[in-house]
């Protein structure tokens, strides 16, 4: 405990001067020294010191003591996804927020904040905790500095700097000895995640299954059904379609019994994409048909279910119009280019193939390529690889296959 740091809180609290505090009790020098942790004073001193303020050193131990607990239920909420929970702790450690600033727990307490601003995606906020721990990083121990590591890369692969995320993950494995144990499985499922991102799947299935273990032995039911949809994502990217057919039905029924709306929603949505694959386009339009209809209307995701919705219904034969209006409407802003190109894609179908394929070699390929959507890109280069093939443009043919055939095939 610094209790220093405690002295100092107290005495500012009581609006004491350094010489008003220390009258009677020891030199104006030494109570310098002691506020500033360089020097730890006999347990009498100390006594004396906080009695003049009214506070009892025991009293005071057991202060400390109380919010390394709270401290601790806090950490166990976010990393057990106790959302509840999670907020009530995070109240109660607020109201403390000034004494715990004064105590050997406030970096491991602004650590902990800065993975909470993270999981509630609140970025503003992620973002000045980030720069005030830069600040303060040279004061971390050694667990840590690793912690400020894989939560500087949650915050990278949040802001979708892919690059940055995976450097900071990758520098973890060298200090694994340092690594907090309780947040194992954390780094287990980051990488994971991070390596299906650059699609490096056989590595990324290694890391998941390594989490959906960690999180199984930990009794960490609700980061377990995470893991294992990352897990059944990784299956369904390398065309294991029974075994990740599987995982979503499993996932299916857990997410729902256990009432996580949010894992329910994106495991209906990535089930919805394996179905499609295996051309059983009627269940697929039905789960989408389902998402459509509970999902809120001002969201990314929900845009990206009408975009899967307007592909399905035209396997099915069903009215896509209603989506592609809706779509549209929903389609304003700029951040909004990669629904207009495939608004604009779905209705050139219905008039010239040569606008069509004209449309996708030129506007939608390349934005694909240039953001980083990859699977997208992949699946446009084979459409015009087959397109060129079939008018001996061998030329064009080639470039687009390779393309397909460099990113995964």
């Amino acid at each position: 405990m610094n209790i220093g740091s405690v002295i100092k809180y107290y005495r500012s609290k009581n609006n004491l001067t350094q010489s008003q505090l220390a009258d009677g009790i020891c030199s104006i020098s030494h109570l310098s020294k002691i506020e500033s942790n360089t020097y730890t004073p006999h347990e009498s001193t100390i006594e004396a010191l906080l009695a003049k303020m009214g506070v009892q050193w025991k009293t005071e131990l057991a202060k400390r003591n109380r919010l390394e607990r709270q401290l601790n239920e806090f950490t166990a909420s976010l990393l057990h996804y106790d959302l509840e929970e999670m907020e009530r702790q995070y109240s109660k450690l607020l109201q403390e927020n000034e004494y715990i600033q004064s105590t050997d727990l406030v970096n491991q307490y602004e650590l902990i904040k800065f993975r909470y601003y993270l999981l509630i995606d609140d970025l503003n906020r992620a973002e000045r905790q980030k720069e005030m721990l830069e600040r303060i990083k040279n004061s971390f121990v050694e667990s840590e500095a690793w912690m400020y590591q894989l939560f500087l890369s949650l915050h990278y692969s949040m802001a979708n700097k892919k690059e940055m995320a995976m450097e900071h993950v990758n520098a973890l494995e060298g200090g694994i000895r340092s690594i907090p144990q309780k947040f194992e499985g954390e780094l287990y499922y980051q990488k994971a995640r991070l390596l299906i991102m650059h699609e490096q799947y056989e590595l990324s299935a290694h890391y998941a299954e390594l989490a959906v273990q960690y999180f199984r032995l930990n009794y960490n039911y609700i980061r377990l059904l995470h893991a294992q949809l990352l897990l059944a994502i990784n299956y369904m990217r390398r065309n294991l379609l029974v075994q990740a057919g599987g995982l979503f039905e499993v996932l299916k029924r857990n997410s729902r019994l256990t009432g996580q709306k949010e894992l329910y929603n994106q495991t209906l949505y990535n089930f919805a994409e394996l179905l499609k694959t295996r051309e059983d386009h009627n269940q697929a339009f039905d789960l989408l048909t389902e998402l459509h209809g509970i999902l809120p209307h001002d969201t990314y995701f929900y845009k990206a279910v009408l975009v899967s919705l307007i592909e399905t219904a035209v396997e099915v034969g069903a009215d896509a119009w209603e989506y592609v209006r809706d779509l549209r409407e929903l389609s304003a802003g700029p951040e909004d280019e990669y629904f207009l190109l495939y608004l604009n894609y779905f209705e050139k179908r219905n008039f010239s193939q040569p606008d069509l394929l004209s449309y996708s070699e030129e506007k939608m390929f390349p934005f694909f390529r240039n953001n980083g959507y990859i699977r997208e890109s992949k699946k446009v280069a084979l459409e015009l690889a087959e397109h060129f093939q079939r008018e001996k443009k061998w030329e064009k043919a080639m470039y687009y296959q390779s393309y397909y055939d460099r990113n995964g095939g």
